[in-house]
């Protein structure tokens, strides 16, 4: 289910009526009664903090060259409860975006901290000189700074000034965060030359709404002759437009969500038409197609692709990238594993090239869209018929298909069609040459191409596998098992273990000591670095057994299968994003030891329907017991109508394959 969006535009000429609710007027530096008063928030008892008042005004301020800057004021007090807020909630980052010969700029920074003692109100500021200065990429930075002398009890404020030039980056507002809002304000006061489109998402009414046009009138122009102005300039008032949210609910970070960007309380702005003083217009927001044609005809784009298929063909002849006979695929292949090769990504998202494409292969690394667009030029200097895609990765959020906004995306992968369709992304060397990596799963992707414009799919192109197998040989004397076991993963559950592991045994031992509760003696990987056949870790070591007098009680599984519903909420609004489709096998073999018997075997356990496939069984052949367990996802996503069967699928799961095998002495 997607979230509630609400489109409209906002500009010169739109007038709405207030809807019925007051909005409020807090004074930095002071604090009120009730700020002091207040302990908890009712609606969430349990919430570490709550946001006193966020407010948020945006403001076309006149510049010294006659044109005008986006101020940006944010004023924000917070009431921490509980220590567990004051990490996340008394740090502030305050990004601004840089290009050569403009940059948006923090004008200034202030912050507070109150705390409360014997009736009286301590208040300790903020040292300008503890603000430092973070490099997120080569076009963001942030501003960041820790409140002081914080701790449960303390009330802290903060209000910054931002400017930018760049009128297409009107701050959006969140109204929605980690902690609930008691009060929620954004105010966006146009000027008649710009024309915004506007997306609430999550929310199908405000507390409060309100536009109108300002008593107080600006002009725009001199009253020089032969300038193409009316006599006098252009006069104009604002159009001031207040968005007010009460009482937000903090955003529960859910388990298998796509992004919190896609179902946060928000405003999205999007600079759609611009009004030229001296008469006419220009459309900013136009199509799919044209929006295309402007990104191959962008320096940092299509030009970078142009200049890389022919860096490419040099790069070909040279180094005997390619020999022999070769499919199409096979081309493709062996050129992916040339560029994972020889260039390093970043670890930078972008929309562009960071650089151009002389200096990439000379310095042999860059952001996403520096090393995909130089794979794609490479795949047409091999002959391939190959096209870059532009996508918006899963943290940045979805794409809304019907708005050709730019800001959208933020990342470029590759894709070829001929006999066969697939998609690549040179950034990821654990997975094998057309697959993508998880990050890039998230709905769609726009094929950039002049002629026409079209969207492809972006999901797992086949199921993954993680296949957990352990033989158990019980010493009676001691309520142990000595364990061998073995687990293999394909595609992307191989990428999980890689990631949480890297081949290091000392973390795959703390993970079966800690999380599995095997006592190891003894761990191995192999392939780890050959992303086309199975990740293998094998182990050996102890697990201690319950027994009760002359019975012995075996986990048949360990814990290796699910011993926890992930899924714990009683209803969800959200659809469930497993991402890719997962196939989980077990398998365990019991020595049953001298002077022992069964005395019971779990029941088998079958069930087969549209959300999963879920099988149990248990056979005694002489001496051994053995199992055989599997449950399959049918689908990457799914539904929120469909999330009480997944849930209840998924307790089966736990419940069954968790019963113990009961051994008891003869």
């Amino acid at each position: 289910m997607k979230s509630p969006l609400n489109i409209v535009t906002v500009g010169c000429l739109l007038l709405a009526p207030p809807s019925c609710a007051q909005r409020i007027t807090p004074v930095f530096g002071t604090l009120t009664d009730a700020d002091k008063a207040l302990e908890t928030y009712t609606p969430e008892p349990e919430a570490p903090a709550v946001v006193i008042f966020d407010i948020g005004d945006a403001f076309f301020a006149d510049t010294n060259e006659g044109g005008y800057n986006i101020r940006f004021t944010r004023t924000k007090r917070t009431k921490i409860f509980n220590r567990s807020a004051i990490e996340e909630e008394a740090t502030v980052a305050i990004p601004y975006y840089e290009e050569p010969g403009k940059s948006e700029r923090v004008v200034s920074i202030e912050a507070n901290t109150y705390n409360l003692r014997e009736g009286l109100t301590y208040k300790t500021s903020l040292d300008p000189k503890t603000v430092f200065e973070q490099q997120v990429n080569n076009r963001v930075k942030v501003k960041k700074f820790v409140f002081p002398d914080v701790k449960e009890g303390s009330i802290i404020e903060y209000k910054y000034v931002l400017e930018t030039p760049f009128h297409f980056n009107l701050p959006d507002w969140e109204f929605q965060g980690n902690v609930p809002a008691l009060y929620s304000e954004y105010t966006v006061r146009m000027i008649p030359f710009y024309e915004y489109t506007f997306v609430a998402q999550g929310i199908t009414k405000f507390d409060y709404q309100h536009s109108e046009e300002s008593t107080k009138k600006r002009k725009w122009g001199n009253v020089t002759e032969g300038v193409g102005l009316p006599l006098g300039g252009v006069t104009f008032g604002d159009m001031v437009h207040a968005y007010v949210m009460k009482n937000v609910p903090s955003f529960k970070d859910v388990p298998y969500i796509s992004s919190r960007e896609d179902y946060i309380m928000k405003v999205d702005f999007q600079l759609s038409k611009f009004y030229r003083p001296t008469g006419g217009s220009e459309n900013i927001i136009s199509t799919w197609p044209e929006l295309c044609k402007g990104l191959l005809a962008h320096e940092h784009f299509g030009k970078y692709l142009s200049s890389s298929v022919r860096l490419g063909k040099k790069i070909l002849e040279d180094q005997k990238v390619l020999s022999g006979e070769l499919t199409e695929e096979k081309k493709a292949e062996q050129i992916v594993g040339y560029v994972r090769s020889n260039f390093s990504w970043n670890g930078n998202p972008g929309r562009y090239a960071s650089k151009s494409a002389k200096e990439f292969v000379e310095q042999k690394s860059g952001n996403v869209t520096d090393i995909n667009l130089f794979l794609v030029g490479m795949l047409k200097a091999a002959g391939l018929n190959a096209e870059p895609v532009m996508i918006s990765t899963r943290p940045h959020g979805r794409i809304l298909s019907d708005f050709p906004f730019e800001h959208y995306f933020n990342a470029t992968i590759a894709l070829v069609t001929g006999q066969r369709m697939f998609l690549m992304d040179a950034t990821e060397t654990r997975l094998a040459y057309d697959r993508l990596p998880v990050r890039c799963i998230n709905e769609k992707g726009l094929v950039v191409n002049e002629k026409e414009s079209r969207w492809v799919t972006l999901s797992a192109s086949a199921s993954s596998l993680d296949e957990r197998q352990v033989t158990l040989k019980i010493d009676p004397d001691k309520a142990v098992a000595h364990v061998s076991g073995k687990i293999t993963a394909t595609e992307h559950e191989a990428v999980w273990y890689k990631e949480k592991f890297n081949n290091d045994s000392i973390r795959f031992r703390d993970y079966l000591q800690k999380e599995q509760n095997i006592e190891p003696v003894a761990v191995k990987f192999y392939n780890f670095d050959k992303p086309k056949i199975p990740y293998v870790m094998m182990f050996a070591g102890t697990v201690p057994l319950d027994k009760a007098g002359s019975k012995i009680l075996v986990q048949p599984l360990l814990r290796l299968s699910l011993t926890e519903n992930p899924l714990r909420q009683a209803t969800r609004t959200f659809p469930v994003d497993f991402v890719y489709p997962q196939i989980n096998k077990l398998q365990s073999t019991i020595f049953i030891p001298d002077g022992y018997r069964v005395e019971s075997l779990p029941q088998h356990t079958s069930l087969d329907n549209e959300i999963a496939q879920v099988r149990l069984s248990f056979q005694l052949i002489e001496n051994e017991v053995r199992v055989q367990a599997d449950y399959t996802m049918k689908k990457a996503i799914y539904a929120s109508s469909e999330y009480g069967k997944l849930k209840s699928t998924l307790q089966t799961v736990v419940i069954e394959f968790n019963v113990p095998v009961v051994l008891e002495k003869k």
